[in-house]
């Protein structure tokens, strides 16, 4: 006898509007191929979208009847973005209301920041997590990817082919995990881009003076403090 089909919602979160580079949607576009198979039915949504549409509630309702959450978003001061700290907090207001509707089960989160260390999404991690415990989801695992904004432009680089490996390798995992419905536990996945820290900074830096210079702004304008009090 087969085993019912299964639902998983991947929800990308980054602030970025959808015409720009990005590497939370390039992610959920990978996830949403190693994810989605016979077994494991994928639905989407984007948060920004929704609030820009006032689809929010359509969003909230395929994530209650799905039997997992993926959220995918960028590290931003140190945590989650602020849209989707409110969307996350909305749905735990509906998932209360219709609790005895609730189908999810459990959920999975992958981040990523601009620094090399993954260790630094941690913390953003232990939010999702304590999110999860509020909708009464168990938290299953995180994956935390440092050296975000080098991703898009090395995808197909062969020093880059460790760190892809360990997020598809965890993208296999939580398909595996979706289907089999396993309470064993599971460990965070970490990974890093194999590139000189030093060399790192030195490149992202220039990409700041580089978007300062399209965007008309002196180099002097990136160390401004607006919010510095005499």
């Amino acid at each position: 006898m087969n085993s019912p089909l299964k639902t998983i919602t991947l929800l990308s979160a980054s602030p970025k509007g959808t015409g720009l580079p990005c590497v939370s949607r390039m992610f959920c576009d990978m996830a949403a191929e190693r994810i989605g198979c016979e077994e494991v039915c994928v639905r989407r949504f984007d948060v920004r979208a929704c609030f820009a549409e006032n689809t929010e509630e359509s969003a909230y309702r395929a994530m209650l009847e799905s039997d997992a959450l993926f959220v995918l978003f960028p590290l931003y001061f140190f945590c989650l973005p602020g849209m989707l700290m409110r969307f996350l907090q909305d749905y735990s207001v509906f998932a209360k209301a219709h609790a005895a509707e609730s189908r999810l089960n459990r959920v999975y989160a992958l981040v990523n920041c601009g620094f090399p260390e993954a260790e630094i999404n941690e913390e953003a991690i232990r939010v999702v997590a304590r999110f999860s415990v509020s909708v009464q989801a168990a938290f299953r695992f995180g994956i935390l990817v440092g050296g975000g904004g080098m991703a898009l432009g090395t995808k197909d680089a062969p020093f880059m082919k460790p760190y892809f490996d360990a997020i598809t390798g965890a993208f296999d995992r939580i398909r595996s995990d979706v289907v089999s419905f396993s309470e064993a536990p599971l460990a965070n996945v970490y990974t890093e881009a194999n590139f000189p820290r030093k060399l790192y900074f030195l490149m992202g830096g220039i990409g700041w003076k580089h978007t300062a210079k399209k965007n008309g702004l002196p180099k002097k304008a990136l160390r401004r403090q607006p919010y510095k009090r005499d």
